[in-house]
């Protein structure tokens, strides 16, 4: 009888028979679904009491009321916690295409000891049997349909993906009325598989794309509902392209994806799923490339420079490998930016860094060195310290930046381009000598017009070593001299200091002749003619600077090619010793004095002002005298003195072995020239030295020599006057003792004195 009159039950007719679910009935009513759900024979009703409608304050329409149906009748012994069932309300395409099996909206079950909860219902009176197939379970609350993906995934639940998603337009595509599966992360850094550049560069604006594909990865564009999935592994394909690998183990009810654990299945959306991972993905179509790493390092003012030279996609895209230096976009001056510039700024090779100081070569092909690349200076001061490494003048800040065998240093600011050589070594005080030498012999736009030039720049050093010679250079009369030495100082190719550390390179030089360079025993670099000594070959000081058509390489010595021949008699024309010049002329031995070493004391004008030059000129014999002790036939001294004992050394003269210069050094290292034997007044102090290739020189002096009046014998005039009178008087002596005793004898004879015997 029992049974009869389960069968004959409805729905309808059990709900009216309870005044909980008037509330129920009057919207089944309001929705014309009396007749409907009186005609279900097998299913299985959730039924909201009154007090559920009244914690609602959600439009209950008809959707809401299929969404409350199951097709299958269930006890409340055939839920588990976990457990998906599909309703009666279909929404078209939502789910599957084209309302196939399985369109229909599924609710969650889930329990927590013999409490029993649907979606977020629980069920408070449950297994209320209609007939054998149908059975209601009363619940407390009203099940509203589920919201779409893109209205689930709110800043509550994901801040950083929601507004990701946003940004790069897939919310609005988790709106679309067709099935998807997220695998939503909750951790709460996403981008935690990233390193911080890579993180920079995908959530900034250049980044959206690849963004994109980091979100899409983990969205499925169909439904895949972990409860209704069977046990094994099946391979996705998601969005972005890439393979996902479901995995579930229905015994140990474990889940994953691609081998990550699944936190929580089955959060259910209206047209989908999502599934919570603690864990976060990194999908294999995100390829990294230089651009995108100078993107998320905060070098997009670099890339954007490299897009407006059209040098990107060679740098860039083509894979040629190189360095990338990148300064601080607020350390940059605009106005000197140029294609040139941007290419300094990238060296030609991936360069790791060791302890040193070497050259490398920058992109930057210039038409001032024969477009070969222009160097570029580094020194690393410690292996260990990044901020230790200088490009020019330019610190790196932090570690360097590697990716697809390129580098990337971040500069404190701008390398220099090698600019102008005169505005670089113009500032250069140290070769200010030099410098000036080449405005005066306009030697100057022939440098600067040289592509490709290795300048050998002689230091202020340098040219006081070359002493009175370097005063001649400058002298009018010298200035074709002048510029061959200038010439011969500058080669028309590019030699950097390393490139000469070798035993022998002979260079030619914009003078027509041959420069050779020598590493040493030592390992210092020196530069000297062809046939020089170690006293006119100038060691390399400083090395490697670089300018805009090539290197300049600072040196301790002044370079004299062989056809400059440099006479003494040139060096009297430099320091404008005229009256001395007229001297050795009007004796005859202005020739003499250019012959092989020879040295000349040169008066200085000044100081024949003391004397009477027109008598002098008028005394042929006087004024020989006074040349031929001016000159000292000698090989020029590196060391004047000698002795250090008495700090004074002698030398003949031309005027004879015995007149003798003697040339003493005080305690200041001062220099005097005097006539030895010549007495206090007869003592020059020397006020300028001048070596000359012969072998010779020019001793500049202050003071006018005087040859010592000579007598008998050769000797100073007083001292044949005392010598004379000795004479006289020993001969006197002599003379006056004989006759003393020869008039003795005669006296004796006169007087007839014998002898006895």
């Amino acid at each position: 009888m029992l049974a009869i009159c389960l069968k004959t039950k409805t729905i309808i007719d059990v709900l009216s028979e309870d005044k909980r679910y008037e509330t129920l009935l009057s919207y089944l009513e309001k929705n014309q679904m009396i007749e409907y759900v009186k005609k279900i024979e097998s299913g299985t009703f959730f039924a909201p009491d009154n007090n559920a409608f009244k914690q609602t304050n959600q439009t209950i329409d008809r959707s809401t009321l299929l969404y409350h149906i199951i097709k299958k009748g269930m006890k409340s012994t055939d839920f588990y916690h976990g457990q998906l069932k599909e309703t009666l309300l279909i929404r078209s395409g939502y789910l599957v295409p084209d309302n196939n099996s399985g369109a229909g909206q599924r609710i969650k079950f889930s329990k927590k000891g013999d409490d029993i909860s649907v979606n977020q219902a629980k069920i408070i009176q449950s297994d209320l049997q209609v007939n054998n197939k149908t059975y209601i379970h009363a619940i407390n609350s009203v099940l509203m349909p589920p919201s779409l993906l893109g209205d689930m995934v709110t800043e509550d639940r994901s801040k950083l993906i929601h507004e990701w998603m946003a940004s790069t337009g897939l919310l609005d595509m988790l709106h679309q009325k067709r099935p998807f599966t997220l695998f939503l992360t909750t951790s709460s850094t996403p981008l935690d598989k990233f390193n911080l550049i890579e993180s920079s560069y995908l959530t900034s604006s250049h980044g959206q794309d690849d963004l994109s594909t980091f979100i899409q990865y983990a969205i499925i564009d169909k439904a895949i509902f972990l409860d209704e999935f069977n046990a094994g592994k099946t391979t996705y394909k998601s969005l972005s392209g890439d393979a996902l690998v479901l995995t579930s183990d229905k015994k140990s009810a474990a889940m994953a994806v691609n081998d990550m654990p699944i936190k929580q299945s089955d959060i259910i959306a209206a047209n989908g799923v999502i599934h919570e991972i603690s864990d976060t993905f990194r999908p294999p179509s995100i390829i990294f490339d230089t651009r995108k790493y100078l993107y998320g390092s905060n070098s997009t003012h670099m890339v954007d420079l490299m897009d407006n030279y059209n040098i990107s996609d060679y740098y860039l895209k083509d894979r040629h490998n190189a360095t990338f230096l990148i300064p601080a976009l607020d350390t940059i001056n605009q106005s000197i930016v140029s294609k040139d510039w941007v290419e300094y700024h990238i060296l030609h090779q991936p360069y790791t860094l060791k302890k040193g100081s070497f050259l490398l070569d920058s992109e930057f092909k210039s038409p001032d060195l024969g477009y070969q690349r222009q160097k570029m200076l580094v020194s690393v001061e410690s292996d260990n310290h990044p901020n230790s490494i200088y490009f020019d003048r330019a610190r790196v800040i932090g570690e360097s930046i590697n990716i697809n065998q390129d580098v990337i240093y971040q500069l404190s600011e701008p390398v220099t381009v090698p600019g102008n050589i005169f505005e670089r070594l113009v500032l250069d005080l140290d070769v200010s000598t030099f410098i000036a030498t080449l405005y005066v012999s306009e030697v100057i736009e022939e440098i600067k017009n040289t592509h490709g030039l290795t300048l050998f720049a002689p230091t202020n050093e340098a040219f006081q070593n070359l002493g009175l010679v370097a005063k001649y250079l400058v002298h009018p009369t010298a200035k074709t001299q002048l510029q061959t030495v200038l010439r011969y100082h500058a080669a028309p190719s590019l030699l950097y200091y390393d490139d000469m550390k070798q035993p022998l390179i002979e260079i030619d030089t914009l003078a027509n002749a041959t420069l050779n360079i020598s590493q040493k025993e030592d390992q210092t670099v020196v530069v000297g003619s062809p046939g020089g000594n170690e006293h006119t070959t100038g060691k390399i000081t400083q090395h490697d600077m670089l300018v805009s058509n090539g290197v300049v390489h600072k040196i301790s010595e002044v370079q004299i090619p062989s056809q400059i021949n440099i006479t003494n008699r040139h060096v009297l024309i430099g320091i404008e010793s005229k009256l001395m010049m007229q001297i050795l002329e009007k004796t005859g031995l202005l020739s003499v004095i250019d012959e092989k070493e020879m040295v000349v004391l040169a008066p200085s004008d000044k100081a024949f002002s003391h004397l009477d030059i027109e008598a002098l000129l008028n005394d042929s014999y006087e004024l020989e005298r006074l040349a031929k002790l001016h000159i000292v036939p000698t090989a020029w001294q590196d060391r004047w003195i000698v002795q250090q004992e008495d700090r004074r050394s002698e030398y003949a003269t031309l005027l004879s072995d015995d007149d003798k210069v003697a040339i003493r050094e005080n305690e200041k290292g001062e220099l005097f020239v005097e006539v030895k034997n010549g007495g206090d007044n007869n003592r020059a102090h020397v006020t300028g030295l001048g070596r000359v290739p012969a072998g010779g020189g020019v001793i500049e002096i202050d003071t006018v020599l005087m040859p010592i009046r000579r007598g008998l014998f050769g000797l100073p005039f007083a001292w044949s006057i005392v010598v004379l009178l000795m004479i006289i008087g020993i001969t006197g002596g002599l003379i006056a003792i004989i006759g003393f005793f020869g008039y003795k004898i005669h006296s004796r004879r006169r007087l007839g004195y014998r002898p006895i015997f």
